[in-house]
């Protein structure tokens, strides 16, 4: 009798051993392969050059997608930041507080419930809209990585011939940049990411050390460099589909944040930086002619989009509906609501301390003028922020709301990163030349003012803070440079010991832990 029941123990448990493993089994093959196969892979699709720019076109859209769909680009100019809620703030924005201070568990614990008792429509309205609860979920960037990955696989099986070797290699060129470009996206959020380049991920994945998945960005994406155009015949393709110069954009990037990440290496990268730099400026500017800092006059063309100082951009465009996606992380809860109906203030204000250290009182900047208003330096609601509400666009309530592009990479943002590189190499002399030249644009003072006079490589680190203001440059600045750790340049710096923890990612979500083994999160936030 124990024989028989033991038998029946052992068969029970085997059973339920086979059921495990076929679920475990099953789920591994969804991790990471986002998209439903026949939605991306069907034999019957890839038939000419037309359905090849079709899908081309939708990776450029997966990607706006990942980036505007919340608050994910622009957050990072309040991260740690010397900003706060107007006192004319309505609906109330505690979230402006929760990230300036990082503490990113309020932010994202403050989700709105329309279902709860207490639900309050005014306060919760910023927890319903912004959505910091979209952060840590990393799958909208997936799927621009699968989308690459398959598009890359799958060029030298289209048989049209109207899709000539050099517009494969093209095609290629721009998976390849938009793959890098996601990784890099990824690395400033979370730190170390899965990294993959296969078609259809089915195994489950470790997180891969963030120097290594930037360094085989960097090799992949100077492969292809060449074979994107350093700008498009038609304008509307220009800054807002990969070109040359943002390869080399984000080549620069990528080298710069490895170098606060990877010190022992650093001279190297910005060494690199400055190899990249000097091609983007000999010959995208001063050979093809492609780009050019524009005259500050030439705000309104700049911030519309597709200038020549745009490197790369996401459009949007309010009479197709592209603001509903992004509306919510750049009109609404940016620093500024001057034209919503009703709305005639900031809702987000800089402390006047902090505008008065990079807009000082005394000292000539035309950007003071062109991006302000005469309440550049109050903080109690007045303050305005003009700087993308360069072009209008009506809805049907009356209010207006920008439809300027999010800048990514600009010609600007390229010379002063050039010009941090070299003061860091000791070449003192083309650094101030670099960081003059935006302040030249500018009508500023020239640096320095005084024969021997200022710290250089802090001359450029405020100028990127004064010239990218509200370009989601800011706290990843501080990051790489670990000046997020110092009260001289961070506001509401954090300490090193949490710095080595991870606080200045973001938290992962616990999503990413499903049929994964090898997963881990953030360890700071857990």
């Amino acid at each position: 009798m124990m024989k028989i029941v033991t038998m029946k123990r052992c068969v029970h448990f085997l059973r339920i051993l086979l059921l495990l493993l076929v679920i475990v089994f099953s789920g591994c093959k969804k991790f990471l392969n986002v998209e439903p196969l026949d939605n991306l892979s069907g034999n019957n699709y890839w038939k000419s050059k037309n359905d090849v720019e079709t899908f081309t076109k939708d990776i450029y859209r997966l990607f706006r997608v990942a980036a505007t769909s919340n608050i994910l680009i622009i957050q990072a100019d309040y991260r740690c930041g010397p900003c706060k809620q107007s006192k004319s703030a309505f609906p109330a924005r505690q979230d402006f507080t929760y990230i300036s201070q990082n503490n990113l568990r309020k932010a994202l614990a403050a989700r709105a419930d329309r279902t709860l008792a207490g639900y309050d429509p005014y306060t919760e309205w910023w927890q319903a809209n912004v959505r910091y609860d979209m952060i840590p979920d990393w799958n909208n960037f997936y799927r621009v990585i699968q989308s690459c990955n398959i598009l890359i696989q799958k060029l030298n099986d289209v048989p049209d011939p109207e899709l000539t070797g050099s517009l494969k290699a093209k095609y290629n060129a721009e998976a390849v940049f938009m793959r890098a470009l996601s990784y890099f996206f990824m690395v400033r959020l979370y730190g170390d990411v899965p990294y993959y380049t296969t078609p259809y991920n089915q195994d489950p994945l470790p997180r891969t050390d963030m120097k290594t998945v930037l360094a085989n960005c960097i090799a992949e994406v100077e492969k292809i460099k060449n074979d994107l155009p350093w700008t498009y015949d038609d304008p509307a393709n220009r800054a807002v589909r990969a070109m040359h110069g943002a390869a080399l954009a984000l080549g620069m990037h990528m080298n710069m944040w490895l170098a606060g990440f990877d010190p022992a290496r650093k001279q190297a990268y910005y060494e690199a930086t400055d190899r990249l730099a000097n091609e983007l400026e000999q010959l995208g500017e001063k050979g093809q002619g492609a780009y050019r800092l524009l005259p500050l006059s030439e705000s309104v063309q700049l911030f519309s989009g597709r200038s020549q100082e745009g490197l790369f951009e996401i459009p949007q465009n309010f009479n197709y509906g592209e603001l509903v996606a992004s509306r919510v992380s750049f009109s609404f809860s940016v620093l500024h609501e001057p034209y919503r109906k009703g709305k005639p203030y900031s809702e987000l204000v800089y402390y006047s301390q902090y505008m008065k250290k990079i807009y000082p009182e005394s000292q000539a900047d035309g950007r003071k003028e062109k991006w302000f208003d005469q309440y550049i330096y109050d903080e109690t609601g007045l303050f305005q922020f003009f700087k993308f509400f360069s072009v209008y666009a009506n809805n049907s309530e009356g209010e207006r709301s920008s439809d300027d592009n999010f800048m990514i990479f600009r010609y600007a943002d390229a010379l002063l990163l050039h010009a941090e590189a070299l003061a860091e190499l000791g070449r003192d002399d083309e650094a101030t030349a670099l960081l003059n030249r935006i302040r030249q644009r500018a009508g500023a003072e020239l640096f320095p003012a005084e024969p021997g006079g200022g710290n250089l490589k802090d001359a450029v680190y405020w100028e990127r803070c004064r010239e990218l203001m509200g370009e989601g440059h800011y706290f990843y600045d501080l990051v790489r440079t670990k000046k997020l750790i110092d009260p001289k340049y961070c506001y509401n710096p954090i300490s090193y010991s949490e710095f080595i923890q991870g606080a200045w990612t973001w938290p992962i979500s616990k999503d990413a832990m499903k049929n994964n083994p090898y997963m881990r999160l953030n360890d700071f936030w857990q």
